[in-house]
């Protein structure tokens, strides 16, 4: 049976060694956090004891990570990837980096004779269901595309390597944006005697029960979306600066996550907790929501 290393193998890698069980692939798993790898066997994986014991031991290599610093890692490192890459293996990273890490890699990897392909995912577009972006050669994308109709519901090709990331920060544009947006319009009616609960009561707007609640606990394991989102844009960002692409209001959104990162406080990780920013300008506070008096 086809060996799959997962290396990373928090909220997302456990998700891919879920869909993984019971196929016809066998998984090799490897975290630097000893108890995401207990939790990893427990799901039916192999420990191994580093990326390049992860990778000596697969067909396929699978990276979920946080970002480009720790995609360079796995791959540059002495005990890592590309040390023990070869010929006819295939990387598949579903990190969501700078595109031209996501080049870089492609380079590395041919240079050994293997494949590589980038394949973000997310699971917040409107459709249901898990959603893979690819980008990669046409023959790289062919050798990892049975394993991709795995570990997604449904993916893209969407050209070279760096053309699925380009795409993927554009979705985290605009789920950032958009709770960015929501957050203001919640604070302008809560800060002028107006209950924000009337958007989604009345209008039947679809604005996060979290900001008209301030619930900003961390929804998921890892990163959270506000430090998710806040990575994401940045990288957005530095793509515009390179290409000269104009982003007038990525940048405020960005500015907006900036400042409540800074201040988000260690259990908020939600990207509801973006509403601190508006509240910070207005002076808010804690301040709970008063309904107005409309008696005239």
């Amino acid at each position: 049976m086809p060996m799959v290393g997962v290396i990373g193998v928090g909220y997302i890698g456990k998700t891919f060694l879920d869909r993984l069980a019971d196929t016809e692939y066998d998984t090799v798993a490897y975290d630097v956090d000893e108890s995401q790898v207990e939790a990893a066997t427990e799901r039916g994986a192999t420990a191994a004891e580093s990326p390049a014991d992860a990778t000596r031991r697969s067909e396929f290599v699978v990276l979920a990570l946080p970002g480009t610093p720790e995609v360079e890692a796995v791959m540059e490192a002495d005990d890592g990837v590309l040390g023990a890459l070869s010929a006819g293996q295939t990387v598949v990273d579903a990190t969501t980096t700078h595109p031209e890490t996501s080049r870089d890699c492609e380079r590395w990897c041919e240079q050994r004779g293997a494949a590589f392909v980038e394949a973000p995912i997310t699971r917040a577009a409107p459709r249901d269901g898990a959603h893979m972006m690819v980008g990669g050669t046409d023959e790289a994308y062919e050798s990892a595309r049975k394993l991709i109709e795995v570990l997604s519901d449904d993916h893209l090709h969407v050209g070279p390597a760096g053309k699925a990331t380009i795409l993927k920060l554009a979705l985290q544009m605009r789920y950032a944006g958009r709770t960015a947006l929501d957050s203001e319009i919640v604070e302008f009616t809560r800060d002028n005697g107006v209950d924000p609960a009337h958007l989604r009561e009345f209008f039947g707007m679809n604005v996060s029960e979290r900001l008209l609640d301030r619930e900003f606990a961390q929804g998921i394991e890892g990163l959270g979306g506000l430090a998710i989102w806040h990575k994401d844009i940045g990288y957005a960002r530095e793509v515009a600066r390179e290409t000269g692409t104009a982003l007038p209001i990525n940048g405020a959104v960005h500015e907006a996550y900036k400042t409540t990162v800074r201040r988000a406080g260690p259990d908020e990780g939600h990207a509801a907790t973006v509403l601190r920013y508006w509240e910070l300008l207005n002076d808010a506070g804690e301040r709970a929501f008063q309904p107005a008096d409309d008696g005239g």
